[in-house]
């Protein structure tokens, strides 16, 4: 046969065969496209990414001790073909009436697995913030009282020294423990608001913690937060929340939301720390939702005041910014 012919022939054979190729790498990409996508409709028609969202919204606000996630970027859910729902979202405090910037939020949920996450803190200092500022002391542990004699502290002296105008967070903790009301009762008199309350539900007492310290200042232990109420429907819909505590419209319903978010989570999530929750819940329910801190935000001469009260203690100064006070 001629050597053209060959040529030809064999040129024509490895067209064909990277043209089979291309059509099989063309079909493989259109099938994986339909199954990406037939993936994120299920997910999103059958409500699984707001249950997703609403997961990590409520698991985060409730064990972050007054962490808030920031709720208008809630929409794409990002879902991979093996079923991994992820999404960031940033986090954030509010200081004033501002809502300041904390961090970046990464939450993850793989098919059958737990839900898990991470912060990454954008903070302005290292080692600046505090991610647990409330102390338990043994005496409340007890049922007894603290009656420590050091009661104003550095913050407040760091406060003394700010100009009339600026507004910055506090975080204080209580001698006893109180009901959410009794606490917003004894702040009535101050132009400050209340943004989350650390809540005490039968720890080191009802059942053992595998992670928390202590000082001569008393337990610094992991907790649920008390925070303003967040609302959903029936299908997992954000459908309403509230930034601060108001005792005029009164605290009931958020005491009663927060007893409903830690049941809904025990039995709908899993995640680290569900089986402590699951203590923390039947405490709950036996004893009533009592506090032991609270963080509250307000002008910084407002906030010095609080130093008269004499069942707050352990003063913290969160951050600080210029004026942003009605």
């Amino acid at each position: 046969m001629d050597a053209k012919v060959m040529n030809r022939m064999t040129w024509r054979t490895r067209v064909k065969q990277l043209m089979n190729a291309l059509l099989a790498a063309l079909m493989v990409f259109l099938f994986y496209g339909l199954y990406y996508s037939a993936v994120y409709i299920y997910h999103e028609q059958s409500g699984l990414n707001d249950k997703f969202l609403r997961s990590v919204m409520t698991t985060v606000e409730l064990h972050e001790s007054g962490l808030m996630v920031d709720k208008r970027g809630l929409s794409s859910v990002e879902v991979t073909p093996f079923f991994t729902q992820k999404k960031t979202l940033k986090v954030y405090k509010d200081v004033g009436e501002w809502q300041v910037i904390f961090g970046e939020l990464h939450a993850k949920k793989r098919l059958g697995g737990g839900l898990t996450y991470s912060i990454e803190e954008r903070g302005l200092y290292l080692n600046g913030d505090v991610r647990n500022p409330f102390y338990l002391h043994s005496a409340v542990l007890e049922g007894g009282k603290n009656t420590d004699s050091s009661h104003p502290n550095g913050a407040m002296n760091q406060l003394e020294k700010l100009e009339d105008g600026n507004v910055a967070e506090l975080f204080f903790s209580l001698r006893t423990l109180k009901s959410p009301e009794q606490v917003l009762e004894l702040l009535s008199d101050y132009d400050v608001r209340a943004t989350n309350m650390a809540v005490y539900a039968g720890e080191l007492k009802e059942f053992k913690l595998g992670n928390y310290s202590s000082s001569s200042a008393g337990h610094t232990i992991p907790h649920l937060t008390l925070r303003p109420r967040v609302m959903f429907d029936d299908n997992h819909f954000l459908s309403a929340w509230h930034t601060f505590f108001s005792l005029e419209a009164g605290i009931t319903d958020d005491v009663q939301q927060l007893v409903a978010d830690v049941e809904w989570m025990t039995n709908n999530i899993k995640y680290n720390g569900v089986d402590d929750d699951k203590h923390r819940l039947a405490y709950l329910k036996k004893n009533g939702v009592q506090v032991y801190g609270a963080t509250v935000t307000g002008p910084v001469r407002e906030l010095e005041k609080l130093k008269e009260e004499s069942e707050f203690w352990g003063f913290r100064l969160g951050r600080i910014e210029v004026w942003n006070w009605s």
